[in-house]
């Protein structure tokens, strides 16, 4: 979690109940169902797995142990 959604839930990592494999979106829908306070970060939020942004309609078919989902809120400014 970053800026503004880490301090929506009070913590650097969440964890979730998800059953791969899934789109980004269906990730996206299932982070906003667990955690209220997230929804309006992840709708026009991005996610990043492994450092890299991934597109909405892609599919996780398997995260490593090792791999960082983030999730990015959105950020304004010049």
């Amino acid at each position: 979690m970053f800026a503004d959604a880490r301090e929506r839930v009070g913590a650097e990592f969440i964890e979730i109940d998800a059953n791969l494999p899934m789109t980004v979106k269906q990730l996206k829908e299932t982070i906003a169902s667990q955690f209220e306070s997230l929804r309006s970060l992840v709708e026009f939020g991005r996610i990043a797995i492994d450092n890299d942004f991934v597109c909405d309609s892609e599919i996780i078919g398997r995260i490593q142990t090792q791999s960082v989902i983030a999730l990015i809120p959105p950020v304004s400014g010049g």
